[in-house]
């Protein structure tokens, strides 16, 4: 059997074909040092790289308990200013003494600059398997927990017109692994659970969400993380094409 054979063989049970997209198919490119970069442009410099990195996760961390889904269902609070605040949260925890009008603008500047091209990476493979499957003439989609910019992060990385639809968690109004994100699609394009395959690089978001919905799933993990170790789990997006270009794929 030809490769496209078997890669169509492969998907054959499927209708709709759905991806994550941060660690999936792009990467942000290197945090801590944007931060720093764009500080530097604002007029803040000397600020230690790992201590940016340490808050960062900290506040993020903070944020996403006490507003989750980028402040979704907070009344006072919007996506960006969500970012913003998390943004103030991680400067003020490395220096305290960084004024409210700088923070305001450094926080702006990174709302910016993660919503284009110098912000992400993609990751190898990406673009080859979206268009093998895109191919194949599955319906593709997007699901995702980001904020409500996504569709502008994946057109400024070459991703315009790939995708039948997207959908953000924000939009949801619920985040992965909730089964209920899942099932929206689903009811849009009048498909049933069996006929949907969800690819992603998180177990529990991605591949026990999708399958606890009825969905198949496939999980992309770098070969450290991929602990999983089974039928459905690859180390790369590379290595998933090739399997399903080469393999049997059992469901």
């Amino acid at each position: 059997m030809s490769l496209k054979g078997q890669f169509m063989q492969n998907l054959r049970r499927f209708r709709l074909v759905t991806f994550d997209v941060t660690d999936t198919l792009l990467k942000l490119e290197d945090p801590p040092k944007q931060y720093q970069k764009t500080a530097a442009e604002c007029g803040v410099t000397g600020l230690d790289r790992q201590q940016l990195e340490r808050c960062f996760r900290q506040q993020f961390k903070i944020m996403s308990k006490e507003y989750p889904n980028f402040g979704r269902s907070s009344p006072n609070l919007d996506w960006q200013s969500w970012w913003l605040q998390l943004v103030s949260g991680t400067f003020r925890c490395v220096d305290a003494s960084l004024p409210a009008d700088k923070l305001a603008t450094i926080g702006q500047q990174l709302v910016r600059v993660f919503r284009t091209s110098a912000g992400w990476r993609h990751v190898d493979g990406a673009a080859e398997l979206v268009q093998s499957v895109r191919d194949s003439g599955k319906c593709v989609g997007i699901i995702s927990n980001f904020d409500p910019s996504l569709p502008q992060v994946l057109q400024a990385m070459g991703f315009a017109g790939k995708f039948d639809f997207i959908l953000t968690s924000y939009e949801a109004g619920v985040m992965k692994p909730d089964a209920r994100i899942f099932k929206m699609p689903l009811e849009r394009l009048n498909i049933s659970p069996d006929q949907a395959l969800h690819i992603g690089n998180k177990f529990d978001m991605d591949y026990a969400g999708a399958r606890n919905s009825g969905w198949s799933g496939l999980l992309v993990q770098p070969k450290e993380g991929n602990k999983q170790g089974d039928k459905h789990s690859f180390a790369s997006l590379a290595t998933l094409l090739k399997a399903l270009e080469t393999q049997e794929i059992v469901w």
